[in-house]
């Protein structure tokens, strides 16, 4: 992976997956912030009260100038922090990216929460071999319902992955890139299409609630209009063919149902 790397606070470990023995961290859990000084301690908390022994942690501040970074710094024996301009969240992730030490990248919002104990429960789940891309499902507390099972492309035609659901093995960002910044909004969509339609990445679903999921994201109040223009080549071109003409059918029907 690029970047510069950092030696995590525990130092150099080892740990166990059901495939076997590797050195360093399982997880890197990597949270954008900025202005968040409402939300922010109690994600914090649920972080850093998982099994310290698997996870480092990551938080990348784009200087807010609320008292965002002064509750951060409450905690700065235990993280990473990187506070500095940036070009929005999914910059803010791709410096995460770059620093990150773990086999697998994790994005936890501000507000969001991970589950009791869960990097442990899912530890022996999680694959040795490089390019994976493994999901969970997040509890939506906006929508108050468990968030969304296997996928497969048609089902990810429809919609997307949440990313507090998803941990990606760290070389994925070699395979695929990173975070496109040109997507305000739904990079993370856009990056799953990559990941989906990649003969280099495998696909694995562990059936965990992973994290509660606040909901009413950015993604959710602010239309990515770059995205949704180039939609259409992004299905045609990582989910193929079949699943473009089903993606324009269905643009067409719901066009015609709101005129």
């Amino acid at each position: 992976m690029h970047g510069t790397r950092k030696t995590s606070l525990t130092g150099v470990e080892y740990y166990s997956t059901g495939g076997g023995i590797l050195k360093g961290k399982l997880f890197s859990i990597i949270t954008p912030t900025y202005n968040c000084e409402s939300t922010i301690a109690a994600t914090i908390k649920t972080v850093l009260a998982q099994n310290k022994d698997l996870f480092e942690y990551i938080i990348v501040d784009g200087l807010s100038d609320d008292g965002t970074l002064e509750t951060i710094k409450e905690y700065a024996a235990e993280i990473k922090l990187i506070a500095e301009r940036d070009n929005g969240v999914y910059d803010a992730m791709n410096k995460g990216v770059d620093v990150a030490a773990g086999k697998y990248l994790y994005f936890l919002g501000a507000g969001d929460q991970l589950r009791d104990g869960i990097l442990e429960k899912i530890k022996p789940a999680m694959p040795v071999g490089s390019s994976y891309f493994v999901y969970g499902n997040v509890y939506r507390l906006d929508q108050n319902r468990v968030y969304d099972g296997p996928f497969n492309k048609s089902k990810l035609n429809k919609r997307n992955i949440c990313h507090q659901a998803i941990f990606y093995e760290k070389s994925i960002f070699d395979v695929v890139g990173k975070f496109d910044l040109r997507y305000k909004t739904k990079a993370d969509f856009a990056l799953n299409l990559k990941c989906f339609g990649s003969k280099n990445i495998k696909r694995k679903y562990i059936n965990y609630v992973i994290a509660d999921y606040a909901g009413f994201g950015l993604s959710s109040i602010k239309k990515d209009e770059q995205f949704m223009a180039e939609r259409p080549q992004l299905v045609r071109k990582h989910l193929g063919v079949k699943e473009f003409l089903v993606y324009k059918i269905r643009s067409a029907y719901v066009k015609r149902a709101n005129k």
